[in-house]
């Protein structure tokens, strides 16, 4: 039997795979395209997600089954080792080019997360202050 809470976190961990994918796919589109390698649209949305699938699931392989740090951070370097070799055999390009896309992708996708989070602070900040806007002291 599902819980509520359980039922919740799996449709969290879903959303978030799909916003994830999504904001990767588009800062690898952008990335192909600032170092002019050509590839199609459809071809950078599946291998994103291919790429994404697998990263994921080593990932969380390291982080779920300890809590040591090394070992979190082994994974992380093994997911994008595994990133880097998908890229690199699907998109048909070399390993100097492959790099450079990934790093450039890692960057722009920082700046996407950080101007959603800009965006999320600052919604959370007018709920927040809407809320407890009404709420006076009593003397």
């Amino acid at each position: 039997m599902v819980t509520g809470f359980l039922a919740l976190g799996i449709v969290a961990i879903i959303v978030g795979f799909i916003v994830i994918w999504v904001i990767s796919f588009i800062s690898v589109y952008l990335a192909a395209r600032i170092i002019s390698v050509s590839v199609p649209f459809l071809r950078v949305l599946v291998v994103t997600l291919i790429a994404d699938i697998v990263s994921f699931i080593i990932v969380s392989a390291g982080s779920l089954f300890t809590s040591n740090l090394v070992i979190s951070i082994i994974a992380l370097i093994i997911g994008f080792i595994i990133a880097l070799i998908i890229y690199k055999y699907l998109f048909n390009i070399d390993w100097t080019k492959t790099f450079i896309m990934l790093i450039i992708a890692g960057v722009i996708d920082l700046g996407i997360l950080l101007i959603l989070l800009l965006i999320l602070v600052a919604v959370g900040y007018l709920a927040l202050n809407s809320i407890f806007f009404g709420l006076q002291a009593v003397p």
